[in-house]
């Protein structure tokens, strides 16, 4: 090991606009440069995030493929740190065990697990909401004794700081929505990429039920599909739609997110964290989502249901009663954001998780510049996560108190799956 810094190695397989990509970016940012050596290595293609961390000073190497290089670059560190899904390349990991760093740890995005030998290897199997960890853990059967402890929980990072400076201004807002005859409207919306897969149409199936008595509402589609345009072609809603480009302007997007008087999240795949809703509440928009148990759902983790925002039932009469509730009770929906603002700070602040990625580190090295009497975000699979999320599939907006308390007594009794 480096006898001044430790020398970390943050991998992907290719630099883009993608979340995984983005969160390489802020962990390579917020690592503390006093004790870390920052590398960055994408071992297929490079892409926009390329220069963002350049221009911060983080050194990037492409490989293009030619994974050859990756033994003289790993027998250079001290961790190797791998951001992807949860498979297993072989033919990385064969490199990595031949050239095996003293610590390995994987930010494990989707909670895949791969029933490979070489994932003996990862000392950390960090996964980005409990959701997926609970779901993992549930799936896989006779685990070995190390899983539990090598399994951990530790969220993206959200760069609060960067968010909160890059905030339009009032006036910026008010000559945006002049610009495009904005005014006056009450305004849904979602911002995403242009993936049939990131939107559930359901979202639109919502929001012309709510919108039917209501000439002023208006959808703001921030990433927009021909399925999509398709659908509000269909239900007679293509005239309150507004499209616009996605971008990677984050001021431009902030304005978006700002002129929404609601910011409806319903992706077709869930979430296995949810960044832009994430954004959204640190931008201060309300947000509503929609709870699916059957997929990704890390939403319902993210959102507080009626403390930070409103989590409804997969139907379009709940999305659509949600809607009406925000926008028949706007000092209430004030609360439900200032309360998430808090809890982004709170929980996923980037500097708070990349400080407790760093206690990980420097804890498993014995390394002397440990963050001491600093709480550690990262958390331990424990039956009361697996209990916390149960309750969050329960509590949803517009369920009765009697008929959540059925749901969660047949629960608890097995009668109930």
């Amino acid at each position: 090991m480096s006898a001044t810094k430790i020398r970390i190695l943050e991998a992907v397989n290719q630099l883009g606009l993608g979340g995984t990509e983005y969160a390489l970016q802020l962990y390579s940012k917020f690592l503390n440069k006093e004790i870390f050596e920052v590398t960055v290595v994408s071992l297929l293609k490079g892409g926009e995030r390329v220069k963002l961390l350049e221009e911060m000073g983080i050194k990037v190497i492409l490989l293009d493929g030619d994974y050859a290089q990756l033994p003289a670059i790993l027998n250079q560190v001290d961790v190797f740190h791998w951001h992807g899904g949860g498979s297993i390349d072989p033919e990385l990991f064969n490199i990595v065990k031949q050239n095996k760093p003293p610590l390995v740890i994987q930010t494990n995005v989707f909670g895949i697990y791969d029933a490979s030998p070489f994932y003996d290897l990862i000392d950390y199997d960090l996964y980005i909401s409990k959701m997926t960890l609970v779901r993992r853990m549930a799936q896989d059967k006779k685990l070995p004794d190390n899983f539990p402890n090598k399994r951990k929980v530790l969220p993206y990072p959200v760069d609060t700081d960067h968010l909160n400076t890059s905030l339009p201004t009032t006036e910026k807002l008010i000559r945006f929505k002049h610009d495009n005859h904005l005014n006056d409207f009450f305004i849904v919306g979602r911002i995403g990429r242009a993936d049939d897969h990131k939107f559930d149409l359901i979202a639109l199936d919502g929001f012309a039920h709510f919108a039917k008595k209501k000439d002023h509402a208006r959808f703001l589609l921030v990433g927009a599909t021909p399925t999509m345009k398709l659908h509000a072609e269909h239900l007679g809603i293509s005239h309150k739609l507004m499209i616009m480009e996605n971008t990677v302007d984050i001021q431009k997007l902030l304005i978006y997110y700002k002129i929404m008087d609601v910011f409806l999240a319903a992706s077709q795949i869930g979430e296995s964290f949810g960044m832009v809703i994430a954004e959204a509440m640190t931008a201060g928009t309300p947000v509503l989502t929609i709870s699916t148990e059957d997929r990704d759902n890390a939403q319902i983790e993210l959102m507080d249901n009626e403390k930070s925002g409103l989590v409804v039932k997969r139907s379009k009469h709940s999305i659509a009663k949600g809607l009406h509730f925000l926008y028949e009770n706007k000092s209430i929906a004030k609360k439900l954001s200032e309360e998430a603002k808090l809890k982004i700070l709170r929980d996923y602040k980037a500097q708070k998780i990349v400080k407790s990625f760093e206690q990980l580190i420097l804890k498993h090295l014995d390394h002397s510049s440990g963050h001491i009497g600093e709480k550690s975000l990262i958390q331990s699979y424990s039956k009361a996560m697996v209990n916390d999320y149960l309750d969050r599939c329960i509590n949803l907006f517009g369920r009765t108190t009697f008929h959540k308390r059925l749901i969660s007594f047949f629960r608890k009794t097995g009668l109930f799956s």
